[in-house]
């Protein structure tokens, strides 16, 4: 799920409850949040523990994005019970969770890791170059999904990357064991394309790059099937509580997956 985004307009709260009595039908191992669970005011985090934590018998894991600089990284920290950056295993496959700790650029939209936070990751990917690993940050990898070229030169909010996207692109070509990286903050819809001709995908080095569409703009969210020998990623509508079949991407190849065994 990306942007659920408390209050980021009069709808936000619907479409976040739209979106977890969806889910909640739906047969899953956790949630992902892709950040930018409120907008700026920390006790709007009371809102996201009542809507989202309360009601689910699953796990809900998830990130900070840059709307939580505003809010406080501290209240979110409170409110999910989760650090800034950790990673989860389910049935032998490595899932990162990773959070902006800055922004920078002219207007503030390109979301940083800082020096603390990547030499985790480095050491966290380097503890283990063998289980199929997806890692999950609120901002795109520079030029791989929809508007994630530099664009300081046009209309708010401008740039919207990782700063680190170098750094990440580096450990992608160093670690064959990542195979996905998702990420949020775009608020685009699912089949838009830039400039560019990017979307919602891109495949690039091995790795399948996924922007997820924002919860607040009720865009839906993208869902990961993983077998093992294939990922597939669909589209989920929660106000129509349908899949979008015209958006489904399957990255072939073997995974860590461990079966579950058969009576």
């Amino acid at each position: 799920m990306g942007n659920p985004q408390r209050d980021r307009n009069p709808n936000s709260l619907r479409q976040a409850e739209t979106a977890m009595a969806d889910i909640s039908k739906l047969p899953r191992d956790f949630v992902g949040v892709l950040g930018e669970i409120v907008q700026k005011k920390p006790e709007y985090f009371a809102d996201y523990e009542r809507l989202m934590l309360k009601p689910t018998t699953k796990p809900v894991y998830s990130i900070a994005g840059n709307a939580e600089l505003g809010a406080g990284l501290e209240a979110y920290q409170k409110c999910t019970g989760l650090p800034l950056y950790y990673s989860i295993y389910r049935r032998g496959v490595r899932f990162i969770f990773t959070s902006v700790t800055a922004v920078t650029g002219p207007k503030t939209h390109i979301c940083n890791l800082g020096d603390a936070q990547l030499a985790w990751l480095r050491n966290e990917l380097a503890s283990d170059s063998k289980s199929t690993t997806i890692i999950a940050f609120h901002a795109p990898v520079f030029e791989t999904t929809w508007r994630s070229e530099h664009r300081e030169s046009l209309p708010f909010p401008g740039s919207m990357y990782l700063k680190e996207s170098a750094e990440m692109r580096a450990l992608f070509a160093k670690y064959s064991n990542i195979k996905l990286y998702v990420h949020g903050h775009l608020h685009h819809s699912y089949g838009v394309r830039d400039d560019f001709g990017r979307g919602e995908y891109c495949l690039a080095d091995g790795v399948l790059h996924i922007s997820v569409g924002a919860t607040a703009n009720n865009r839906g969210s993208s869902v990961l099937f993983i077998g093992t020998d294939k990922i597939t990623a669909r589209v989920r509508d929660h106000a129509k509580r349908q899949w979008r079949d015209d958006f489904e991407f399957t990255l072939p190849g073997k995974t860590s997956l461990t079966p579950v065994p058969k009576d």
